[in-house]
């Protein structure tokens, strides 16, 4: 009987799985009615202005509430949810708040979909692009069959026209205030999810491409790892020793170092470009991933073990995360590392306990009680009527024998945002690094993240996030809404892309191994 209940309630939660995806699937092609759109609209308003402590940064309250009226007087027809998303992106745009946005819903794939796709590769998986002002080129094509030769334009997927995409999707994307590099830089490594946003997923699709003064259309496929036999399973499972340990000590340095499966790389790592090992390259991907603490401690440790003068910091793409990780890092580049965030500011005492309970599952609300009235007794009203969050946002303990002292170069982009974005402006305003790529996506003034609560529009189910805190670096620079410029300007193109040549780190190498010239222009040795 027990198992025959087991059975029962596992086909019911089936049947419920598969028709909840359903559901879902249609109503992304179902059409709201314009009243329902307009009530989305002023519940969206709403949950910005309770929130959200910086609303008015870069755009008046005045013209912010006349955006809102005007654009539910735009609306004046049904509209399927991803339209509406269309329609009303520019006007989170508008707001300049890049960790406060919308997001379109895609559709859901079903149980038997998912396993099909679960370690499939995409019918791009073998190709390189990269945007250049509004057309997109190829970089490489790693397939064996007629490749395309690299710098050719792809014009369209299937009968997706790539110019069509770019107009429909470009301004989707933004930073914080009044920068583009951000949307360029972003938009270019993701613009492959729109095509799977609006035409689903594909086992093939067929790309054209203007190779020279031709029109060369090609078919990709998604490719399907192998099936195995059973004896080859079995031969699998069979694992010596030695491998088990090998494999085990394979997933603690992963875990330990951060690894990325999507892009085969780890959250943070330490390289040495040439033969002088007192030249060494820090790249960090995120602050998100890998054991911080003992981690930062082991880089540095390595650092000064090689006795390195010249230490390149590599922040580019780097989309920010967790304040604690950045300051853990910037700790070990300053003497004074105490002060890493200016006044945290928040819309009023509530608002920051609140959105919590938008985080975490119901089970944990007795815990969040607490904790919001903590925040609740942190947050007091200052004299120009904001709220200031008074709780501590990271502890950072270091090892003081191992802080870098030596010459510091920073690489940044449009994808250096967020913490990555905060460090930077921190490490500009002592005057301790030189900076060497493009303007960063985020702004130097700081960013409204945070929490970042997830709202649910209650007639469309767009999903909409809101920064909950203004973290600023520990000084302010008069000019607004644009990010860290860097000393020196270079920007990636497609020629450099192309033959895989690092323009900005070639720069640095050369100016180290000219005894640092341009660098002891800007910075005292």
């Amino acid at each position: 009987m027990k198992i025959k209940s087991i059975l029962f309630l596992f086909v019911i939660g089936l049947i419920c799985s598969c028709t909840s995806v359903k559901q879902y699937n249609a109503h992304v092609d179902k059409v709201i009615a314009v009243s329902d759109l307009k009530k989305d609209v002023d519940f969206t308003y709403k949950k910005l202005k309770r929130y959200h402590p910086k609303l008015d940064l870069y755009t008046s309250q005045k013209e912010i509430d006349f955006k809102f009226d005007s654009f539910k007087k735009t609306i004046d027809k049904p509209l399927k949810p991803n339209d509406f998303y269309i329609k009303f992106f520019p006007i989170f745009r508008s707001l300049k708040h890049g960790h406060t946005d919308v997001y379109p819903l895609n559709k859901r794939l079903e149980k038997k979909q998912k396993k099909k796709y679960e370690e499939s590769k995409s019918a791009f998986n073998n190709y390189i692009f990269f945007w250049q002002n509004d057309s997109v080129f190829l970089v490489k094509d790693y397939s064996k069959t007629n490749p395309i030769v690299s710098g050719s334009a792809l014009l369209a997927i299937d009968n997706y026209s790539t110019k069509e995409l770019y107009n429909k999707y470009k301004q989707s994307i933004y930073g914080d205030g009044n920068n583009n590099t951000f949307s360029d830089n972003y938009f270019n490594r993701t613009f492959l999810n729109f095509i799977t946003l609006d035409e689903g997923v594909k086992d093939s699709v067929e790309l054209t491409f203007l190779m020279g003064n031709n029109i060369v259309r090609k078919k990709s496929y998604r490719t399907f790892p192998k099936i195995k036999t059973s004896q080859q399973d079995k031969k699998d499972t069979v694992l010596t020793k030695v491998v088990k340990q090998e494999q085990r000590k394979i997933r603690l340095k992963q875990k330990r170092y951060g690894y990325s499966r999507s892009s085969k790389s780890y959250s943070k790592d330490l390289s040495f470009p040439t033969n002088d090992s007192t030249i060494a390259v820090l790249r960090i991907n995120d602050f998100r991933k890998g054991k911080t603490k003992e981690l930062h401690k082991e880089i540095f440790s390595d650092i000064k073990n090689h006795h390195v003068d010249n230490l390149i910091l590599d922040i580019r793409n780097n989309g920010g995360g967790y304040i604690k990780d950045a300051h853990y890092l910037y700790s070990y580049l300053v003497e004074d590392s105490k002060p890493f965030l200016g006044k945290k500011i928040v819309a009023n005492k509530t608002s920051f306990g609140k959105s919590l309970y938008n985080l975490f599952p119901i089970p944990t609300y007795p815990l969040l009680w607490l904790g919001s009235g903590y925040t609740f007794f942190s947050t007091s009203k200052m004299d120009n009527e904001e709220y200031e969050l008074k709780m501590p946002f990271s502890f950072v303990k270091i090892d003081e024998n191992l802080v870098y002292k030596g010459n510091l170069y920073v690489l940044i982009n449009g994808g250096s945002y967020s913490a990555s974005s905060l460090i930077a402006s921190n490490l500009q305003i002592k005057n301790r690094a030189y900076f060497v790529g493009e303007e960063t996506g985020g702004d130097f003034n700081g960013t409204v993240a945070g929490l970042m609560p997830k709202f649910k529009m209650p007639h469309t189910k767009l999903h909409f996030s809101v920064g909950t805190v203004y973290l600023s670096p520990i000084e302010m620079r008069e000019e607004k809404g644009r990010g860290v410029y860097p000393n020196k300007e270079i920007k990636q193109n497609l020629t450099t892309k192309i033959k895989n040549f690092d323009p900005e780190l070639s720069w640095i190498l050369k100016d180290i191994s000219n005894a640092n010239e341009q660098y002891n222009k800007i910075l005292e040795k």
